[in-house]
């Protein structure tokens, strides 16, 4: 027993390791770390029953190697799992608070408009709205909350593509600050989707802020592709046809994804480092990837904070349909801000949860 528990414990630690640490490599150069990154959370619980199997059989030596794979990964695990919470005091500070939602289009549900409503956040960052400005004129079950808006959000409009912001204070959309990719090539011409991100200038407390909202590229995945995952996770895989099936349609997009999106965190990292004039920055909005993973880490870089990772507690997905649980969607922070509560709430009627973020300015002080 004691072999056999030290063998499961290696290769467990193998696991773990390698998949904390899947998002390292560039997965355009080989993208199956990144997949293994992406199982992470799942590892994660597997390494959790291993520990309790040895500690309940007191193997004691393949506990201590779990113990120390655990403590090798921790620098990614905790990006996946912070034990902080809310920290300071948000009455003795300025402070403002932001929201992220991807809205699906607001998937025709009045629900998830009455949400950000009753929120009352200084800035809501919204994906996937309308290709229209943001005045809901189309959407017949918004019209009795219209004047709401006007008068909580007076500012509000359309950034690029499907990107919006609705703000209690005024702002310039920097037009030269546009970020795009793959449109008029032959995949836009076939309706893949691909790259929008877009910054907004505003003025806080007599701090300059820019508010990047951005949506990277989606894995993809059509009907056939989902039930299929479906039954992958509920091992009703049966026949070698299904696994071949698995590695050629997900594994293949998954792999594309990946690739697609780590030019676009190049493209965006450029971006941020290039616009030192705009020392205070949120960038936030759907990522389609992971903390730890190659996107979160090149956008990231040396100088962004990440708002969760400081001040949330416990795992959390922000993606919640066709059994797909993963935490994508990010805010992250540079300059004289100081994220000092986060809050992710299961509401509305998109395939996204909102987050939302209350930051102290700290500038001058």
């Amino acid at each position: 027993m004691k072999y056999i528990f030290g063998i499961i414990s290696i290769l467990t630690s193998l696991i773990l390791l390698a998949s904390a640490y899947g998002g390292w490599l560039d997965p355009r150069l080989w993208a199956l770390p990144a997949v293994a990154h992406l199982a992470l959370p799942v590892v994660m619980g597997v390494v959790l029953m291993v520990a309790l199997s040895c500690l309940l059989m007191r193997q004691w030596r393949a506990l201590l190697v779990l113990a120390v794979a655990t403590v090798l990964a921790w620098p990614v695990i905790h990006l996946h799992m912070p034990l902080r919470g809310a920290r300071g005091d948000a009455d003795s500070v300025t402070t403002f608070r932001v929201m992220t939602f991807n809205v699906a289009g607001f998937d025709m549900e009045a629900k998830t408009l009455r949400y950000i409503l009753d929120q009352n956040v200084d800035f809501v960052v919204l994906q996937e709205t309308s290709l229209d400005p943001v005045d809901f004129s189309d959407l017949p079950q918004h019209v009795d909350l219209r004047d709401e808006l006007e008068q909580k959000y007076p500012y509000h409009s359309q950034g690029y593509h499907d990107l919006a912001i609705l703000s209690k204070l005024p702002y310039t959309v920097s037009n030269d600050t546009t970020l795009k990719q793959g449109v008029g090539s032959q995949d836009d011409m076939l309706g893949e989707y691909h790259f929008y991100a877009k910054a907004f200038d505003l003025q806080v407390a007599g701090m300059p802020l820019r508010i990047v909202n951005v949506h990277l590229q989606s894995i993809g995945l059509n009907e056939n592709d989902k039930e299929l995952y479906k039954r992958l996770t509920r091992n009703e895989l049966e026949t070698r046809g299904d696994m071949s099936q698995v590695r050629h349609s997900l594994l293949s997009k998954l792999a594309r994804a990946f690739k697609r999106r780590a030019n676009e965190a190049h493209q965006l990292r450029d971006f941020l480092n290039d616009n030192g004039n705009a020392p205070n920055v949120i960038v936030c909005g759907d990522f389609n990837d992971t903390p730890g993973s190659y996107t979160y880490r090149t956008i990231r870089g040396k100088d962004l904070n990440d708002a969760y990772a400081e001040c949330g507690r416990g795992p959390v997905f922000t993606f919640n349909r066709d059994r797909f649980y993963f935490n994508i969607d990010h805010i992250l922070y540079r300059g004289g801000l100081q994220a000092i509560d986060y809050r992710l709430d299961r509401a509305g009627g998109s395939d996204h949860y909102p987050q939302q973020v209350t930051f102290a300015i700290t500038a001058g002080e």
